[in-house]
C-alpha cells in the first residue's frame, strides 16, 4: 500500500514540476513577443548646426508610453519643428505613432514594430513615403541612434542620428 501512495505521490510531484516549467516556457515566449519598453522613457536632446532638438518620453500605464518631440533655432526662439508620439503594446502588437503639427491632416501615422534583434526596434509603415521605416538601435542607457528611411519625391532619403538624455 505504501509503495502504491509513494508511486502516486512521484507522479503528482512529477506532473507538478512538468506543469510548472511549461509556464516559464509560455512566459519566455510572451517576452519575446513583446519585449519590454522603458527603455523610451526621458528626456532626450540633440544639438545641430541648424538647432535643438528636444524629445521627452513618459509612461502612461503598463502597455503606454507618450512622447513630445520639437525643434528650436540656434538662438532657441523658434519652434521649427513639433510632434507627439506615442509607443503602445496592442493586443498582438507594438505600435508607434507620430503626429507631426501641420502635416497628415493633424492626424497620427502608425508605424508597426516588425522586427526586434536585442536592442534594436524597426518599425514600418509600407503605405508612407517618407518615413516608411523608423529604427530606433538602443546604445546606452542614456543614448538612442534613430535611423529613418523612405522615399521623398522619389528619391531615396536617410536621417541617422543619435538623441542622449
Amino acid at each position: 500500500m505504501k509503495t502504491n501512495l509513494n508511486i502516486l505521490n512521484c507522479f503528482v510531484l512529477s506532473f507538478f514540476l512538468i506543469s510548472c516549467s511549461n509556464i516559464n516556457v509560455e512566459s519566455e515566449k510572451a517576452d519575446a513577443k513583446n519585449p519590454p519598453l522603458k527603455w523610451i522613457k526621458g528626456n532626450y536632446k540633440l544639438k545641430s548646426d541648424y538647432g535643438n532638438y528636444f524629445e521627452n518620453w513618459k509612461m502612461i500605464d503598463s502597455v503606454t508610453y507618450s512622447g513630445f518631440g520639437y525643434f528650436l533655432d540656434n538662438e532657441n526662439n523658434d519652434t521649427l519643428f513639433r510632434q507627439s508620439m506615442k509607443l503602445q503594446k496592442g493586443l498582438d502588437a507594438i505600435f508607434m505613432y507620430f503626429n507631426v503639427k501641420n502635416q497628415n491632416d493633424n492626424k497620427d501615422v502608425e508605424f508597426r514594430l516588425t522586427k526586434q534583434e536585442g536592442r534594436i526596434f524597426t518599425f514600418e509603415n509600407p503605405f508612407r513615403d517618407y518615413p516608411s521605416i523608423v529604427t530606433y538601435k538602443i546604445l546606452s542607457d542614456t543614448s538612442v541612434n534613430v535611423v529613418m528611411n523612405g522615399f521623398k519625391n522619389g528619391v531615396e532619403k536617410k536621417e541617422d542620428f543619435i538623441i542622449t538624455k
